[in-house]
């Protein structure tokens, strides 16, 4: 159950509206939860809507590989919210739902490349160390060019950062939103 309410467009001041307005636009449904409750700051909710868009729509890192990494975030961290809404996420942009049923297993599994795998290494070391081994990030220096490693860490970081907001505020699935 969430311990903060939910605001609706009606509960912010007016000055502050249009953040729910350009939402509701842009993604052409209701206000999702997060979002309702992180208005409880509209200042700080802007600016989180601002990097989790050019997360998601500015980077050079492929799409795949991106959902694969915070969907092992929305794993390990026991984030239902997160791991609902990217398990969509990351089926549109083409990650099977074989390799979804399989993530925890994903170091042994044939489901997964080379490259997958690396980068959900790197995801788990972030998630539960913080600190990630020398090993594993050479291997990603090699594999990714620095600029789509940085757009890794960060999406890793961020997502991080998501789910210490949804987990300890017990932001609830919108009702009828349901894994794709």
């Amino acid at each position: 159950m969430a311990r903060l309410p939910y605001l609706n467009r009606e509960d912010l001041p007016e000055a502050d509206r249009e953040i729910f307005d350009r939402l509701a636009e842009e993604r052409g449904q209701p206000v999702g939860n997060i979002f309702r409750t992180l208005a409880h700051t509209p200042n700080l909710l802007r600016r989180f809507l601002a990097l989790g868009g050019e997360l998601r729509n500015g980077t050079a890192l492929d799409p795949k590989l991106r959902e694969l990494a915070l969907m092992t975030v929305g794993r390990l961290t026991e984030a239902e919210y997160e791991f609902t809404h990217h398990w969509n996420i990351a089926r549109r942009v083409g990650v099977s739902r074989e390799q979804l049923e399989h993530l925890a297993d994903f170091e042994t599994s044939s489901l997964f490349n080379d490259l997958e795998k690396l980068v959900m290494r790197y995801a788990v070391e972030a998630t539960q160390n913080v600190k990630v081994s020398d090993a594993t990030f050479e291997a990603l220096r090699k594999a990714l060019d620095t600029r789509r490693l940085m757009e890794l860490v960060q999406n890793v970081a961020f997502y991080n950062m998501v789910v210490r907001i949804l987990v300890p505020l017990g932001v609830e699935v919108e009702p009828g939103v349901k894994k794709l």
